[in-house]
């Protein structure tokens, strides 16, 4: 490939456009690159998926093709939820193509990228990435440079429970310290490698987004006042001083976020007390004893915030693994039941336990059973009202694996659920199903939503004829025609 012009990609993780907007006076950098650049919002599979986003960006195939959607999935051939690892759904980003026809690349955590094999350039992946994998750099030496000289990230894994305030403003000190961290490592990157396209990804405001959003109505955690806006700052000026860097005569510069983040509206906490539910209801046993959610279920909805993070912290990811596991069921129960919850991010998850797909599953696809299963499970979210203002809990359903075809759909989610703007609940109503009371809290203010958006900016993208970039599917073809040849 000839390349014409070089291409940096700046990387927000969960950046929420409408925030920055409504705060462009105290984001001097930020607001530079929307005025001067060529901006736009886009779409995003976060909308069905929230976790989805980053395979989709790097692969440049929607989730079909690529079959990932949360850190922990579901593995029908073992019946259980399991670590998404490379040795089960390996992906390929795009620019390993690009590397492969001569385009020198240098990547630093890109979110749920697999350690590979580039061709030319530089990889370094869970420096500090919101998934806590192995720590790879395909330079081994540059590998120990990077800890000899930056060291670790202080983030640290995030356990979705009520905090404190003095723990929250040890969570802003930690991602403060970790986007200038981020930012010193970025820029000796830059300086320090070949490239002709540099990509660099931030992912605190994605933890601060969750524990910093302000939450005027209580219903999170007790937040530092300003600090969620104190990182978006922070990562302003380390926006800045990357793009100050670079020679925009001959660099496209994209700015980039593949979703935003909004006040806490998520329901997911309930959804395994809801399931019991429908399940029983759908197998005419209803008002029956609901069978026992399993040990770690019980913990995490009793157990003191601080203790269960304490305990997460100190144990190794392979025990938060097996927690997590246990925590959304039993297999041997799960093994009998119609169908059943998974982890996610925002939106709720389900699966349908097929047969030849699950194994040994229980309802053969495409039968009366199988309909009639999916318009009740469906009809029955679509009862659930929250009592203090009557408002649905469910504003729409989705069905990620027929909506998204392709190799490796039958591994996501078979029903997915947009929860209606509410805080998290406590108490859940349906006139058919009765009452669902649950104590949890997440402690998280705010959660994914869509709105993702890109800004160009530099000469060459200036010189317009820019390829299409309408969704977070297209930025592979987008980028590599700000690279080469692009058409008139």
């Amino acid at each position: 490939m000839t390349v014409r012009n070089k291409v940096v990609m700046i990387g927000l993780d969960a950046a929420d456009i409408d925030y920055i907007e409504s705060h462009l006076s105290e984001l001097p950098n930020l607001a530079r690159i929307l005025d001067r650049g060529r901006y736009r919002r886009i779409g995003s599979t976060a909308d069905v998926m929230s976790a989805s986003v980053w395979s989709t960006f790097y692969t440049g195939t929607m989730p079909g093709e690529h079959g990932y959607y949360f850190p922990m999935q579901w593995d029908p051939a073992d019946m259980k939820l399991k670590r998404v690892s490379a040795d089960w759904l390996y992906c390929e980003p795009f620019w390993y193509e690009l590397s492969r026809a001569g385009v020198n690349v240098t990547s630093f955590d890109v979110q749920t990228e697999f350690a590979g094999q580039i061709a030319n350039g530089l990889e370094v992946v869970n420096w500090g990435a919101q998934s806590f994998d192995a720590f790879y750099c395909s330079d081994k030496d540059m590998g120990r440079a990077i800890r000899a000289r930056f060291g670790r990230h202080p983030m640290g894994p995030d356990i979705p429970v009520r905090k404190g305030l003095r723990r929250l403003e040890r969570i802003e000190k930690d991602l403060l310290e970790g986007v200038a961290l981020r930012g010193e490592l970025a820029r000796w990157l830059l300086r320090e490698t070949r490239w002709d396209l540099f990509i660099a990804v931030f992912t605190e405001c994605h933890r601060g987004g969750h524990n910093l959003w302000p939450d005027p109505e209580g219903n999170g955690s007790e937040v530092p006042a300003d600090g969620l806006l104190s990182l978006y700052k922070a990562t302003d000026d380390e926006v800045g001083r990357l793009i100050d860097c670079v020679d925009l005569r001959d660099t496209s510069v994209i700015v980039f976020s593949l979703h935003g983040m909004g006040p806490n509206s998520s329901q997911m906490h309930l959804l395994p007390r809801i399931m019991d539910k429908v399940n029983q209801a759908f197998a005419g046993t209803a008002g029956s004893e609901v069978p026992s959610p399993g040990l770690m279920r019980v913990l995490r909805e009793r157990l003191p915030p601080v203790v269960q993070e304490s305990v997460a912290r100190a144990v190794p990811e392979r025990v938060r693994d097996w927690v997590t596991t246990r925590a959304f069921g039993d297999s041997r129960r799960q093994r009998n039941e119609p169908g059943f919850v998974l982890p996610s991010g925002t939106e709720g998850s389900l699966r349908y336990n097929l047969e030849g797909r699950e194994h040994p599953g229980v309802i053969a696809p495409d039968t009366e059973l199988h309909h009639r299963y999916k318009k009740h499970v469906r009809d029955s979210l679509l009862s659930f009202r929250h009592p203090d203002n009557g408002q649905p809990a469910v504003r729409d359903v989705h069905y990620p694996s027929q909506e998204f075809e392709g190799s490796r759909s039958h591994y996501l989610p078979d029903m997915t659920f947009d929860w209606t703007d509410h805080a998290p609940a406590h108490v859940l109503e349906s006139p058919s199903l009765g009452e669902i009371r649950l104590g949890i809290e997440t402690g998280r203010g705010g959660n994914h939503r869509g709105a993702a958006f890109a800004a160009v900016m530099g000469d060459p993208a200036a010189k317009g004829g820019l390829p299409s970039l309408e969704h977070i599917v297209d930025f592979s073809s987008f980028v590599s025609g700000l690279l080469g040849d692009r058409p008139n």
